[in-house]
């Protein structure tokens, strides 16, 4: 009965492990998907870029924050969201250190 209710709970380490792992995926996968988004829009701003500039405001800062906001923005958030998603992926393995360094090791004769 204990072994039962004991991989149920959330100190249960491959459980831990498991979502650390699909966190890591999940963020290197968004980071990805976020620069090939980054690297399509590039190659359609190089393409079309004389339509593009006539739609830019006149003023030079206008036109800079603008244009940055439209290119990177994108990729921006997909390093916030890996980033975020490794912490997190971090924090799941410190808290099964934290954990697990509290319990004393047998030591078999």
């Amino acid at each position: 009965m204990t072994e039962e209710t004991e991989t149920l709970t959330f100190h249960n380490e491959a459980a831990i492990s498991r979502i650390s792992l699909w966190a890591n995926i999940i963020g290197i996968a968004i980071l990805l998907l976020s620069m090939i988004g980054f690297i399509q829009q590039v190659i359609q701003l190089s393409t079309n870029w004389a339509q593009i500039s006539q739609g830019l405001p006149t003023n030079l800062f206008e036109r800079i924050a603008v244009f940055s906001t439209q290119v990177f923005m994108e990729p921006l958030k997909g390093v916030f969201y890996f980033l975020v998603l490794l912490g997190i992926s971090q924090l799941l393995n410190l808290g099964l250190d934290i954990y697990y360094g509290d319990v004393e090791e047998i030591e078999i004769d």
